[in-house]
C-alpha cells in the first residue's frame, strides 16, 4: 500500500532537499550525456580518421599498381636479341636481366637453349669422359657449343672443381629444364607460370625472347620496384598466388596473374596525427560544455538557495510582522475595552489610557512607515530631494525624533565637530536612516542605555556615527544585518523584535546619496553604525 503523503507537514527543508536532488539530477544528466556523446564523437572521429587514412592509403596502392605494371613493361623490354642467340643468353644472364633465357627464332623455334631431349645417347656417351675444357671455356659463349654439351662440361668440371665459378651454370640449367617442359603461350604480355613450379615466364615485345624467373626472384623484383614508390609511413606487400593476403589486397594487374599487393602501415603517428586535431577539438568542446552546465547548475543553485532563503526570510518576516501588527493593536483593544467599561470617565485614568493608545499608534505607525519606504526605495520608486543640507540639522533633527520615544534613564548624546561642510542629501530620507540606527540602538540595549551621535569629517566625506552600549553583533552577521528580513540570532538579540527591514533601508537610503555604511561590533561590546556621505566642496555650514 502507498503512503499517503501529508503536503501540510511537508516543510521547507523537505522541499529545499528534493529540489535540489532535482537540480542536481538536471545538471548532471545533461553532464553524463555530453560526456557520452563527446567519447562517441571522439571514437568515431579517430575511425573516420583512419578511415580517411587507409582510403589514402588505397588510392596509393591502386596508383603502385599502375606503376608496377610500367615497372615490368620496361623488364620485358630489356628482353633484347641481337641475333647470336649463345651470346645473347649469355649477355642477359650475365646482366641479371633474368634468372633464364629461352632465344626463338623468327618462326617461334627453339634457337637456344636446345631441349635435351632425344639427346640422352649423346650426354651418356659425354659423361664417362673427363672434362678437359677450361672455365674460361665454358663461359666464353662466342665459341660454338651445344648447350647440352655445356651444360654437361660445366658437371664435369664442378666435379673436379667445387669452387669454380660458372655463372650461367644455374640459368643454363633452368631454361633446358623449361624448354624440356614446355614453353607456355607467348601470344600475351606479363608473366606466366611455366611447366615448372615456381617459375615464370617474360615474353619479350617481339616475341623473340622468354625471359624466366622464379618466385623468390619476382618477390625481391617487386620489393625493390615497391619500396621506390612507397611515400612515408607505408610500405606495399606482394603475394604470389596461393599465399594468403589481407583484407586490403588488389590484384597485382594483368603483368602479374594471380599475384596480390596490399599495403601495411609502419607509422601510426601519422594516422594519430589525423585524427588527434578533431579529437582534441571535439575534447576542449566537451570539457567547456561541461563547465557551462557546471557553472550554470551552480548559478542556478546559488539563485535557488537565495529564494529559498528569501523566501525563508518572507515566512519569518509575515510572523514577525503578525506579532508586531497584533500587539499593538491587542493593547489598544484592551484599553479602549476598559475606557468603555467604565460608566463615566475618569479624567486621569482616561488621559493614561490615551497615552498608551497614542504610543502604540505611534509604533504601528512606524513599522507601516517602514514598510512602505522599503517598497518604494527597492522598487526605485522614491523621489529623493537632493539639497545642499547642514549635516548638524540632519542628525538633529533625528535626535529630537527619537527624544520623544526614549525612556528616562537613556543617556543619549550628540556631539557636532564645528565647520562641517554641507552634504548634499535629501534631508527626510537622511533623517529616516539615522532614526532607524539609533531606534536600533534602543532596541538592543539594555536597561542602562547609553547612545551617542557624533557627526564629523574624515577624509573629505562627512561621517554620521551611532554609537550604543547594546548586546552588539558577531562578526559573521556583519555583512548579513543588511540583507532584506534578516534578523539576528534570537538567541543572541533577545526579547527584541522587528520584520529585518530597518537595516536594509538604512543600507537603500545611503547607497542613493552615494554614500556607504559600516559597522563595527563585536558580541558583548555595543555596536557603532558609520554613515558616510560626500561633502559639497566649497561649502560650510553656517
Amino acid at each position: 500500500m502507498v503512503p499517503r503523503v501529508d503536503w501540510r507537514t511537508w516543510t521547507t527543508v523537505d522541499r529545499s532537499t528534493w529540489l535540489f536532488v532535482l537540480l542536481g539530477l538536471v545538471v548532471l544528466v545533461p553532464a553524463a550525456c555530453l560526456v557520452w556523446f563527446m567519447n562517441e564523437a571522439v571514437e568515431a572521429q579517430s575511425a573516420a580518421a583512419r578511415q580517411s587514412v587507409l582510403d589514402a592509403y588505397r588510392g596509393q596502392l591502386r596508383l603502385v599498381r599502375s606503376r608496377v605494371d610500367a615497372h615490368w613493361k620496361t623488364t620485358a623490354s630489356r628482353l633484347t636479341h641481337t641475333g647470336n642467340p649463345e651470346q645473347d643468353f649469355a649477355r642477359l644472364v650475365l646482366d641479371e636481366v633474368a634468372e633464364g633465357v629461352v632465344l626463338l627464332d623468327a618462326s617461334g623455334g627453339i634457337a637456344y637453349p636446345q631441349s635435351m631431349k632425344g639427346r640422352a645417347a649423346e650426354v651418356d656417351d659425354r659423361r664417362g669422359r673427363s672434362s678437359d675444357a677450361p672455365a674460361a671455356r665454358l663461359n666464353d659463349y662466342s665459341r660454338p657449343l651445344s648447350a647440352s654439351e655445356r651444360l654437361l662440361l660445366m658437371e664435369q668440371l664442378r666435379a673436379v672443381e667445387r669452387n669454380v665459378r660458372l655463372p650461367t651454370e644455374a640459368a643454363l640449367r633452368l631454361s633446358i629444364a623449361v624448354v624440356d617442359a614446355g614453353l607456355p603461350a607467348r601470344e600475351s604480355a606479363g608473366f606466366r607460370p611455366t611447366a615448372i613450379a615456381d617459375v615464370w615466364a617474360l615474353v619479350s615485345d617481339d616475341h623473340r625472347v622468354v625471359g624466366l624467373y622464379r618466385t623468390g626472384r619476382l618477390e625481391a623484383m617487386m620489393h625493390d620496384a615497391l619500396h621506390e614508390v612507397a611515400p612515408e609511413g607505408i610500405t606495399f606487400i606482394a603475394f604470389p598466388p596461393g599465399i594468403h593476403a589481407d583484407k586490403e589486397a588488389i590484384t597485382a594487374g594483368d603483368w602479374l596473374p594471380g599475384w596480390q599487393l596490399s599495403f601495411m602501415p609502419i607509422d601510426t603517428r601519422i594516422v594519430d596525427a589525423a585524427s588527434r586535431g578533431r579529437a582534441t577539438f571535439y575534447v576542449s568542446v566537451g570539457v567547456a560544455g561541461i563547465a557551462i552546465i557546471a557553472l550554470l547548475g551552480i548559478g542556478a543553485g546559488r539563485l535557488f538557495r537565495r529564494q529559498l532563503h528569501v523566501a525563508r526570510l518572507k515566512t519569518d518576516m509575515v510572523a514577525a510582522v503578525s506579532h508586531e501588527l497584533r500587539t499593538p493593536l491587542a493593547s489598544m483593544r484592551v484599553l479602549v475595552d476598559g475606557l468603555l467599561a467604565d460608566d463615566e470617565l475618569d479624567p486621569v485614568k482616561t488621559r493614561d489610557y490615551l497615552e498608551l493608545i497614542a504610543t502604540e499608534n505611534s509604533r504601528l505607525s512606524r513599522l507601516i512607515e517602514n514598510f512602505l519606504t522599503f517598497s518604494r526605495l527597492d522598487r526605485h520608486r522614491h523621489q529623493f530631494a537632493f539639497v545642499p543640507v547642514p549635516p548638524a540639522t540632519i542628525a538633529a533633527a533625528a535626535v529630537q525624533a527619537i527624544r520623544e520615544r526614549m525612556p528616562a534613564a537613556c543617556d543619549l548624546r550628540e556631539d557636532v565637530a564645528p565647520d562641517l561642510p554641507m552634504v548634499r542629501a535629501d534631508a527626510d530620507a537622511l533623517g529616516t536612516a539615522l532614526i532607524n540606527l539609533l531606534d536600533n540602538a534602543l532596541k538592543y540595549t539594555p536597561a542602562d542605555k547609553r547612545i551617542a551621535v557624533r557627526v564629523y569629517r574624515e577624509e573629505g566625506m562627512v561621517v554620521f556615527a551611532v554609537e550604543d552600549n547594546g548586546i552588539g553583533i558577531p562578526v559573521r552577521e556583519h555583512r548579513r544585518i543588511f540583507r532584506r528580513y534578516y534578523r539576528v540570532d534570537p538567541r543572541l538579540s533577545g526579547e527584541a523584535t522587528g520584520v529585518g527591514l530597518g537595516l536594509s533601508i538604512v543600507d537603500l537610503i545611503v547607497r542613493a546619496h552615494g554614500g556607504t555604511v559600516s559597522v563595527r561590533s563585536q558580541s558583548g561590546s555595543g555596536s557603532t553604525f558609520a554613515v558616510r556621505l560626500p561633502s559639497v566642496a566649497g561649502d560650510a555650514a553656517a
